[in-house]
């Protein structure tokens, strides 16, 4: 039976249904069978990158246990190197040890070499100390290197733990060790830090014992690592399969954490590896029966709409055989149909074709004369734009480059063929220019690369070359084409930017001057090398910056921060250091605040700059100019005593009024000096020499008598001396003749500056009418022609009857004799109105 079905399949052949069903399967199986080859191969991948991000993993919990280590070490050798150490009694050092535990919770023993104890902070101050060597001492002193001790037993009802020792030096020889005792709960809180779900991780000594585990740590810690988790190797370095305690199938992964020579490893259950894995497996299963059972049932259903117009076509063509008209086929299949029409239309199927020749021939006519345009546009498009822009062929020869060529380099297209492209690039720049673009060419990459070019006037200049590969239709590659952009300005403002750096570095090294910097939204302190030099360290804190500031500073510099922040104020002082308890220093600093778009405050910038020889400077000169000061006044008294014993004799009103003027004009002189002494006699403000000068006239509680008006201004201490004296031979005279000798007599006084000069009026009024002298006395003489030689300028006396007028006009020439006016709201000079404010 079988046999003669196999004959009538030879016979009749195959059903379009079995075609059908055999074309779905066949179209959907390499599908599936490369899904599941990728399925496969994303399996391996995925495990690898599990094993991998697990490696990660472990390797991140080992580096924070050698950063851990490392912390400590640096705290032991800072405390090592501490200058206390060498002092007798090592209580300065016990003091600074205890503020190491109080802010670290972790104990410090300073030890002798024959374990010896000097130091326990983990002892009340004043308590005995034992002797109690540590294994680790002699590896300590031996080595002169921080050691790593192993785990030790802790008193009854006190974790295990584990000591880091250094050795402390004193003259190049180790005399002491200095170590920490470190509870093993410490690793134990690293390891559950960010530990991930269904992990298991471990941290095991150089014994092989346990001294950390993220689970069961009380019950494990000091037992030996479990043999098992090491099974078999996967092939990957560190990681093998193997089981747990609870003997379940495990991916074990360890490394080294080099700072103590121990071991951190994780296990991880195979069922959380593998499960990804088995969801995309069961997922591809049913997809791919679900998509067989479909394409069958869709292959039988289309077979019923293909078998009826089959059997038509094979109706048609014995029609046609028979030379019979051919009827058309309606059916949805697009080929049968077109099949079935083309057997109906061959008859005219000659003029169809001729006339389609002739449309084809028309149409690539057309489609040439488009090309030839198209290329006409690009070379003008390409001829007009302002960069260099050039194409090649497929092996790298140059086919175009536009005008900016010519203007730039005086090279056409044909000048850049065969090669001599590299005759514009700098010839120190060649050999890297040709590799970087014979690498891109070879891998049809994208180029892009910065070079030095000879322009046409041979000058030197820098370009920026990008290119991309050029592909037809087809995807074959037929060149590169390119654009290069002159960037010789922004090479230069680079260059430029460079050389500023450096002038800014060296300048701020010239003068000695520190930068510093406050990060507003952290807090953090970032000092310059000099600045920590000052400061005896690099403060990374608020706080630890404050603590170096002396108490009597540190109020006044917050409140200038914070007038700084707010916007009020410069930030521009001068405070007081003890860095490390070294000898107190002075520090000048200046500040300004970078803001963000919205005006907030985001950091704050500023200089610094040690000024203390300075302080000591200015403070030996205040000392002696308060000594000179005394000595002239001792000069001024001793001078009084003379001229009041000379006067002695002499009798009646003439002598008395002598002895009085003279002890006037020194008191004068002496308020002066008090002036510039207060000024360290580098100068005095004008309205003080005016105040103290004209003080003495105005009587206690009673309206004052001068109307003083000008603008604030500094005077050297030669021209302050000249004008009080001035004013004082004034004042005696209006007091005696002029308007201050009677109640209702008033005195203004004003001053103006002007190119550099000072012109002061005196001028009475409401006085008795004033009569010119018939004879020139001292005083007059001492205003018109002592104090016109000593100002170098002049001086006139007016006696009107309304009152008396003098007018000083004298240069500011010496430095610093003039100031700068302080502008009051609106821009208009503060002026001192009111009669009396001098």
């Amino acid at each position: 039976m079988i046999r003669r079905r196999l004959h009538a399949l030879r016979r009749d052949g195959l059903s379009t249904q079995v075609y059908l069903v055999a074309l779905a399967i066949a179209l959907i199986g390499p599908g599936l069978l490369f899904t599941a080859v990728l399925l496969g191969r994303y399996a391996s991948l995925e495990r690898v990158r599990f094993q991998q991000d697990a490696r990660e993993s472990v390797r991140g919990i080992a580096l924070s246990i050698d950063r851990d280590i490392a912390g400590l070490v640096s705290v032991l050798q800072t405390l090592a190197a501490s200058p206390r150490l060498k002092q007798e009694g090592l209580g300065g050092f016990e003091t600074q040890a205890r503020a190491v535990t109080e802010t670290t919770g972790l104990h410090l023993s300073l030890r002798r070499r024959d374990g010896t104890q000097l130091v326990n902070t983990a002892l009340p101050p004043g308590a005995p100390l034992p002797q109690d060597p540590h294994p680790e001492d002699a590896a300590v002193l031996a080595t002169k290197r921080p050691v790593i001790g192993g785990v030790r037993a802790g008193a009854p009802g006190r974790p295990p733990t584990y000591d880091v020792a250094v050795p402390v030096t004193i003259e190049g020889v180790p005399t002491y060790v200095l170590s920490v005792t470190v509870p093993v709960e410490r690793l134990r809180q690293i390891l559950v830090q960010d530990l991930a779900p269904g992990w298991t991780t471990g941290i095991i000594d150089r014994k092989g014992l346990l001294l950390a585990r993220s689970e069961d740590h009380a019950g494990l810690a000091g037992q030996p690592m479990q043999a098992s988790l090491r099974g078999h190797p996967t092939g990957a370095a560190d990681i093998w399969e193997g089981v747990d305690r609870r003997r379940q199938p495990v991916l074990y992964v360890e490394t080294a954490a080099k700072a103590a020579g121990w071991t951190v490893g994780a296990s991880i259950s195979r069922q959380q590896v593998e499960a990804p894995l088995r969801h995309w497996i069961v997922a591809f299963g049913g997809f791919g029966l679900l998509a067989l059972a479909v394409s069958s049932v869709l292959a039988v259903k289309l077979w019923a709409r293909v078998a009826e117009p089959l059997r038509q076509l094979a109706a048609a063509g014995g029609a046609l055989a028979a030379g019979q008209p051919v009827p058309r086929v309606s059916t949805p299949i697009r080929e049968i149909r077109q099949l079935a029409d083309t057997l109906a239309d061959a008859s005219q199927s000659l003029r169809r074709r001729i006339a389609e020749r002739d449309q084809a021939l028309e149409q690539q006519n057309r489609s040439l004369a488009a090309l030839r345009e198209s290329e006409a546009r690009f070379r003008h498009m390409a001829d007009s734009a302002p960069a260099l822009i050039w194409m090649t062929d497929d092996v790298g020869e140059v086919v175009f480059v536009n005008l900016h060529y010519d203007y730039l380099f005086g090279r056409s297209t044909e000048t850049l063929t065969g090669g001599r492209w590299r005759e514009i690039i700098h010839p120190d720049d060649l050999p890297g220019f040709e590799a970087a673009f014979e690498g891109a060419f070879a891998k049809r990459m994208p180029f892009r690369h910065a070079t030095r070019v000879i322009d046409r006037h041979g000058a030197t200049r820098w370009i920026l070359c990008e290119g991309v590969a050029r592909l037809d239709d087809h995807g074959r590659f037929l060149g590169y084409t390119g654009c290069n952009v002159d960037i010789t300005e922004a090479k230069d403002a680079e260059t430029a930017l460079r050389e500023g750096e450096e002038r800014l570095r060296l300048a701020l090294a010239a003068g000695r001057l520190g930068t510093w910097e406050i990060d507003l939204a952290s807090g953090q302190h970032r000092l310059s090398a000099r600045s920590a030099e000052i400061f005896g360290a690099a403060p990374l804190s608020h706080e630890a910056w404050t603590r170096t500031v002396h108490p009597e500073d540190r109020t006044r510099i917050e409140a200038a921060l914070a007038d700084l922040l707010a916007g009020e104020a410069e930030y521009r002082t001068e405070f007081r250091i003890r860095p490390d308890g070294s000898s107190l220093r002075w520090v000048s600093a200046q500040a300004i605040v970078q803001r963000d778009a919205g005006g907030r405050a985001r950091r704050v910038i500023g200089i610094h700059q040690e000024v203390t020889e300075r302080k000591r400077a200015e403070e030996h000169l205040r000392l002696l100019v308060h000594e000179l000061n005394h000595r002239v006044k001792n000069t001024l008294a001793t001078v009084q005593s003379i001229a009041m014993q000379s006067l002695r004799g002499l009798d009646g009103p003439q002598a008395a009024r002598a002895k009085t003027a003279f002890e006037a004009r020194l008191i004068a002189l002496a308020r002066v000096h008090d002036v510039l002494t207060r000024e360290s006699w580098e100068g005095a403000e004008l309205a003080e020499v005016v105040k103290d000068a004209l003080a003495p006239l105005d009587g206690p509680g009673a309206p004052s008598r001068f109307a003083v008006d000008g603008p604030s201004l500094r005077l050297p201490p030669r021209i302050a001396l000249s004008i009080a004296m001035a004013l004082h031979e004034l004042a005696t005279n209006a007091v005696k003749y002029g308007a201050l000798s009677v109640s209702a007599g008033q005195v203004a006084l004003s001053w103006t500056v002007a190119d550099g000069c000072l012109s002061l009026r005196w001028q009475e009024r409401g006085g008795p009418p004033v009569v010119p002298p018939t004879r020139t006395g001292f005083g007059s003489r001492l205003i018109e022609r002592s104090l016109a030689r000593e100002l170098d300028g002049t001086v006139s006396l007016s006696f009107p009857r309304e009152g008396v007028v003098c007018t000083i006009v004298a240069p500011l020439a010496e430095p610093g004799g003039l100031r700068e006016e302080p502008r009051a709201e609106g821009g208009m000079p503060a002026r001192r109105r009111a009669a009396g404010q001098a």
